[in-house]
This record gives structure tokens, C-alpha cells and sequence, in this order.
């Protein structure tokens, strides 16, 4: 194995740790979020300074890659693969951190919202981050060329969260703060699996020299 190679897989592996990371973090802020739980809240949180130093450190060692070996071909695809992915992880993290503080903040003002579609579309969205990061270190793209469908489910769950709680406020305006919470939650989820599309469509040109474009949700949404 030469030395490139073997800081291809270093890199891989960091990458996929901070991929987990994310998806561990998004897991936990939405249980957070529906058990009024602030210890698991704050936990998230004070896990964001890691994705932050695993982007620093993921980001400095793809640059000395590039001046060092001046890859070529599929390997200066990855290191420009990895390059962006480390800024889509990186937001995400930052979705869930906020999401904590969502859960934290309603933690003491409780409402009649059950939260069943939020609960789902973090399934939805930790299925996609999960996936890309297997399909990263796996180089299988078989399964990302259909997350334009999960994104639909998604964009789908959101309105749906949007309406019920504009209903909701109607219903009780003493509320509406608490109720607005909830639909920015649905809208981080929302760009949770808008950024792993992204990352989908890095990888897939890291693999096969293609571009696609997955996530279809036009400008201004």
C-alpha cells in the first residue's frame, strides 16, 4: 500500500466517524425534542465542538493531500468529495445542536402537538445521513440515486408539520411562540436530507465520474 492510499483510508475513517457522529447527534436532539429530556439536549450540544474540530482536522489534512501528492483523476475526486462533505456534515450538526436548543426551550412550555410526523422525518433524515456515509466508505452507489425520494418524503412531512401547527396557533395564540418551534425543527430536518442529497450527488461523481442532480427542491423553498 502507498502512502497516498493508506492517508485516502486515514481520511475515510474520519470521515466516517463525523458522519456517525451527525447522525447520532440528530438521533438524540428529536428524542430530546419529544421526551423533554434537557440532559440529552445539552449532551447534543456539547457534542457540535467535536464535528467542529473533525471538520478543522478532516479539511487541513485533505489540503496537505492536495500539495503533497497532487492527486489525480478518481483521487482528486475524493479529496474534492471530501472537501464538501465535511461542509454538509458540518451544517448538520449544527441543525441538531439547534434542534436541542428547540427542545430545551420547549421543555417548559408544553402543548397539545404530538410531534408524530417530526418523529418521523428523523427517521427519514438519519437514514439518508447514514447512507451516504456507507456509501463513502463503501464506494456503493447503488442506493443514492433514489434519494430524491426520500427528500420528496421530506418536503411532504414538512408542509404537513407546517400546517398543523398554523392550525394549532389558530386553536391557541397564547402558543404561537412554542408552535413556531416546531416548524423551524421541521424545516432542519427538511435541510438535514437536502444536504445529505448533496453529498449523495459528490459521492456518486467521486465513483463514476458522473454528475446527477438529486435534490430538486427549487431555489427559494
Amino acid at each position: 500500500m502507498n502512502r497516498l492510499t493508506a492517508d485516502m483510508m486515514s481520511m475515510t475513517e474520519s470521515i466516517t466517524e463525523m458522519g456517525e457522529l451527525v447522525a447520532e447527534m440528530l438521533e438524540k436532539s428529536v428524542a430530546a425534542l419529544v421526551n423533554s429530556d434537557t440532559e440529552l439536549a445539552n449532551e447534543v450540544i456539547g457534542k457540535y465542538d467535536k464535528v467542529a474540530y473533525l471538520e478543522t482536522l478532516i479539511e487541513d489534512e485533505t489540503l496537505r493531500i492536495l500539495i503533497l501528492y497532487q492527486p489525480m483523476a478518481s483521487d482528486m475526486r475524493f479529496t474534492a468529495t471530501a472537501l464538501k462533505m465535511i461542509t454538509y456534515l458540518e451544517r448538520i450538526g449544527k441543525y441538531s445542536r439547534n434542534i436541542a436548543k428547540a427542545a430545551i426551550y420547549l421543555r417548559d412550555r408544553p402543548t397539545t402537538y404530538r410531534m408524530n410526523e417530526v418523529y418521523e422525518m428523523c427517521d427519514v433524515a438519519v437514514e439518508m445521513v447514514r447512507g451516504v456515509i456507507t456509501a463513502f466508505e463503501s464506494r456503493n452507489i447503488e442506493n443514492l440515486e433514489k434519494y430524491h425520494e426520500l427528500d420528496d418524503k421530506l418536503d411532504h412531512y414538512r408542509v404537513n408539520v407546517i400546517e398543523d401547527n398554523l392550525k394549532y396557533m389558530v386553536d391557541d395564540p397564547t402558543s404561537i411562540e412554542a408552535y413556531t418551534y416546531y416548524i423551524s425543527v421541521a424545516k432542519y430536518l427538511e435541510r438535514v436530507g437536502d444536504n445529505a442529497c448533496k453529498i449523495a450527488e459528490k459521492i456518486i461523481y467521486m465513483v463514476s465520474g458522473k454528475r446527477m442532480e438529486i435534490d430538486r427542491t427549487p431555489l427559494g423553498l
